[in-house]
């Protein structure tokens, strides 16, 4: 969780002007354009500014607003605009508390906006993925299919075809050919289709998404391979989760992956 604490200080009597409907003091704004530069320039680690900045566009806005009630005590109302563009799962949240202290014979004033992001960790991209703490959701597929059908049938489903980035990735996969000792028969058994081929160039093998395997961060063949010509299409190998190349339409179980 991001966690953005951000506090800023008023004496009484600016306290009071920041009570006032907007149309009295408040009416030029430059009081609350202030208070809302000296909240962002502290959480970037800057000295807070003594005067308004040129505005810009943002997908976060942080404002107070004050307001009479029926019974004439003013309320102060703290509001949270995000723009999460479909990128976080749940809500931000907001919680702001206040001192109030003396200093140099006059009220301080402390108010302490403590703003909450979501998550970080999304939700599965479809049925059937399991989550792998630290690196994503994985699921192996049975109904087997040619490499490029594996391809589009991970991109459905808002995933990719398995890249291994590392060892641990690699040990991270063992948990679910364990859960599926039996998918075909002979040595097609232990195959199952990974996100890398040498489809542009023969013998230099590119992830889908163009980056070469030691680029990747992980470089391990099963013994004998890569065979090279007619053998275009990455597998991952049951046995320690080895890399092996195949003839692209070849029909095998594969792994999809979503990041997190």
């Amino acid at each position: 969780m991001l966690m953005i604490v951000a506090p800023f200080y008023i004496n009484r009597a600016v306290a009071e002007l920041l009570a006032r409907p907007v149309g009295g003091l408040l009416s030029s704004r430059m009081f609350r354009c202030e208070l809302l530069i000296c909240m962002l320039l502290w959480s970037a680690g800057g000295p807070a500014a003594n005067h308004c900045t040129s505005p810009r566009s943002s997908a976060f806005k942080f404002s107070i607003t004050s307001r009479r009630n029926s019974t004439g005590h003013w309320i102060a109302e703290v509001k949270l605009e995000h723009n999460a563009e479909g990128k976080e799962v749940g809500p931000w949240e907001v919680d702001v508390d206040h001192v109030t202290s003396k200093c140099d014979n006059s009220d301080l004033i402390t108010i302490a906006a403590t703003i909450a992001a979501p998550s970080s960790i999304s939700k599965p991209p479809a049925a059937g993925y399991d989550l792998v703490p630290g690196l994503g959701y994985y699921k192996l597929h049975t109904d087997v299919k040619t490499w490029h059908e594996a391809l589009r049938a991970c991109e459905q489903e808002g995933a990719h075809l398995v890249i291994i980035n590392s060892e641990a990735e690699a040990k991270a996969l063992t948990p679910f050919w364990d859960m599926n000792p039996k998918i075909l028969n002979g040595a097609p058994n232990d195959w199952a289709h990974a996100g890398f081929h040498d489809l542009y160039k023969e013998g230099e093998y590119l992830t889908i998404f163009n980056q070469t395997l030691v680029g990747a961060g992980y470089v391990k063949w099963y013994p004998g391979d890569p065979h090279g010509v007619n053998q275009n299409c990455g597998l991952v190998i049951r046995r320690d989760n080895l890399l092996a190349d195949i003839p692209c339409n070849e029909k095998q179980p594969f792994f999809c992956e979503k990041e997190l």
